[in-house]
């Protein structure tokens, strides 16, 4: 058994090891007993005495067991294993105190033997071995290894036998060759067995209970039982209370007040500790870990009830979207671990900038959010500029202490105000902000721009298009009105895309197609382009051409390939009488949609050579006689409701003209449809 439980102690690795080490030495100082046994047995005529050295060998191995289980479970918290020993202790008293009361003190003498004492202290340490491995093992963790199961079984068995050997010695009928031996060999088998199984098979460390199960049913059912059978003794005996039964009852109660105390001390520790965990998985769940802002989930919730509060008071309500420039260039230029500190101190500078009342979140990479309550869109403005000037003036420091200037674009919308959206949108009020940071963006960065207002018609719509093409779409608008078309055409296509509720990609899609629709262009003869009265029908077929030759140029010219379509499309009609390919409805690609009910809009307000300028209730009232026929209606309700909302702004003058351009005047041509003007107008 030794030699097994010595291999056990050698490959446990967890924290099992010390347990084993100390069965091993307990195993031993059991071994060298009953040699000294054996020796009394043989050598001396009349055994061995009790008390003899033997035995003290035998406590002295059940006192190791007590550590090992404690040493075993040395997961649990110090006030956990105190709670076990006292435990065992209670329930060791009360076990003694009703076993030598009822069963071993009434068959001695007046005076106690010291043997009978000694061989009652070993069911009683066997006793408190089980205890302690119930309160600390199976009632503090989640899982008992199985050779610890066996050890307890094991100590069980030797219990029982001890409780037999201890009354057998009382009445003086224990011999060396009792059956009570058979119970010691089987415990000795099943610690070997346990040792095996801890040498052999790898056992899992005991994993710890948050909230252990309470064994308090077990000291206070016993302690209970042991005072009143006690009581009863006395009653029956001569009729009152014996000192020793109180002394007793008052020992076993003011333990189970103490264990109370420990019990309570622990729920508290417990409640104060989750008490504590809630609240920073509140936390949590609504702040972002890095920044230490609002995450995006509490900002929506927070947007629904500024919101609501908003519509009832009548107040207005606005919002700021705030995107880093260029901030994967930080990124690779100097780690993400000094991005992730721009973006902290980014966040930090916001929260200075805005108003105490105003909500700060991160909405998602290094996309910031403000939610400003009662701000209407000149307030909202105002807060926008002084984020986008702490953000852009002041440089950052970076852990190395190199120094980066991030700008910002921020993008303004507001709710409640003339314009603006109803509160009750509060999914269009967003994507308004997010269209607006988008047109800052796409007009030079670290810029405020606010939905609905006009852009500067000199700067391109998306910086990303291909400056050739810009340029030659520049130099085609300038051939054929003294006022911008393209960049009109553009805005009011991203604006007319943000009214729809399109996505970001599809805006940008429309804007920069958009821009280019017209280069097609550069193909015709400006005779035709510029030719005051009606085109035949050789000159119609070459300016219809141009939408493909626009598409040709994207693919062959730049990497912008997927505003070919676009651009192709954009004289289709949406009754599928438009031209070059005589698509319908939704087989003409929505961007396309949308740039030819602006392109429209733009060429019958314009200056042309061979058209003098329609007033807007002359322009509008084409618009709607092309409704369904020419135009989607869906856009074409679009694009009229920003009239409507003074969201599209006139036609500004172009700074520069063509030296070739003609100056002479020319005629205002009747056209008897919009259809005519534009398929003539592009």
């Amino acid at each position: 058994m030794v030699p097994l439980c010595y291999l056990a102690a050698r490959r446990v690795t967890s924290r099992l090891r010390p347990t084993w080490w100390l069965l091993t030495a307990s195993n031993l100082l059991w071994l060298t007993g009953e040699l000294i046994w054996s020796g009394y047995a043989y050598l001396a005529p009349d055994g061995a005495s009790t008390p003899s050295a033997a035995d003290v060998l035998y406590l002295a191995s059940y006192a190791l067991a007590l550590p090992a289980v404690v040493v075993g479970f040395g997961g649990v918290r110090s006030d956990r294993r105190l709670r076990g020993l006292l435990d065992a202790a209670l329930v060791a008293l009360a076990v003694g105190a009703a076993g030598w009361t009822l069963v071993i003190g009434p068959l001695l003498p007046r005076s106690p033997q010291l043997g009978a004492v000694v061989a009652f202290a070993y069911p009683l340490l066997a006793v408190t071995i089980i205890t302690l491995l119930i309160v600390v093992g199976l009632c503090g963790h989640r899982a008992v290894p199985r050779s610890i199961l066996i050890v307890g079984a094991a100590f069980t068995l030797a219990g029982l036998s001890d409780a037999g050997y201890s009354y057998l010695y009382t009445i003086h009928s224990y011999d060396d060759s009792s059956w009570l031996n058979l119970g010691w060999q089987a415990e000795a088998v099943l610690l070997c067995v346990a040792a095996l199984t801890a040498a052999r098979i790898p056992e899992h460390e005991p994993r710890v209970r948050r909230l252990d199960r309470d064994a308090a049913v077990l000291p206070a059912t016993v302690a209970v039982v042991t005072v009143v059978c006690l009581a009863a003794v006395d009653h029956l005996g001569d009729g009152s209370l014996g000192l020793s039964t109180l002394v007793i009852a008052v020992l076993l109660f003011g333990g189970l007040l103490i264990r109370q105390a420990l019990v309570t001390r622990d729920r508290t520790r417990l409640a104060t500790a989750l008490d504590a965990a809630l609240r920073e998985q509140e936390r949590l769940a609504i702040t972002d870990g890095l920044t230490g802002l609002y995450n995006r989930r509490f900002f929506e919730e927070m947007l629904q009830l500024e919101a609501d509060r908003s519509a009832r008071q009548g107040a207005a309500l606005s919002l700021i979207m705030i995107d880093l420039d260029r901030f994967k260039k930080i990124n690779d230029t100097f780690g993400h671990p000094a991005g992730d500190v721009v973006l902290a101190e980014t966040a930090n500078r916001i929260c200075r900038a805005v108003r105490p009342s105003d909500l700060v979140a991160r909405y998602g990479g290094e996309e910031f959010v403000c939610l400003l309550p009662g701000a209407d869109e000149e307030t909202a403005l105002e807060v926008a500029e002084r984020v986008r000037w702490i953000l852009a003036r002041i440089p950052m420091t970076l852990p190395d202490s190199r120094e980066v200037r991030p700008t910002a674009s921020l993008g303004v919308a507001s709710a409640g105000i003339r314009g603006g959206r109803p509160l009750a949108d509060i999914q269009g009020l967003i994507h308004d902000a997010d269209g607006a940071l988008y047109r800052a963006k796409a007009h030079g960065r670290d810029r405020v721009v606010a939905a609905g207002r006009i852009a500067d018609p000199a700067l391109d719509t998306d910086p990303d298009l291909p400056a050739g093409l810009v340029w030659l779409a520049d130099q085609i608008d300038a051939r054929l009105s003294s006022h911008e078309h393209s960049t009109a055409v553009s805005r009011w296509a991203l604006l007319t895309g943000e009214r729809l509720g399109l996505g970001q990609a599809a805006l940008r899609r429309a804007a920069a197609a958009a821009r280019l629709h017209d280069i097609g262009k550069i193909n015709v003869d400006e005779a035709i382009l510029t030719k005051a009265g009606n085109l035949t029908n050789a000159e119609w077929r070459v300016l219809r051409r141009h939408p493909e030759e626009g598409a040709r140029l994207l693919v062959d010219l730049s990497d912008r390939a997927d505003l070919a379509p676009l651009v192709a499309g954009h004289h289709e009609r949406f009754d599928g009488t438009g031209y070059p390919a005589g698509l319908a409805g939704d087989d003409i690609p929505i961007e396309a949609r949308i740039i030819a009910v602006c392109d429209s809009w733009a060429a019958m307000r314009a200056d042309r050579p061979y058209s003098a300028p329609l007033t807007e209730s002359q322009a509008r009232e084409q618009i709607l006689q092309g409704r369904g026929t020419q135009f989607d209606p869906v856009v074409a309700d679009a694009f009229l409701a920003l009239l409507d909302a003074g969201a599209i702004d006139e036609l500004a003058p172009l700074r520069l003209r063509q030296p070739d351009v003609s100056a002479e005047p020319h005629a205002p041509v009747s056209m008897p449809t919009v259809d005519a003007r534009v398929q003539r107008t592009g």
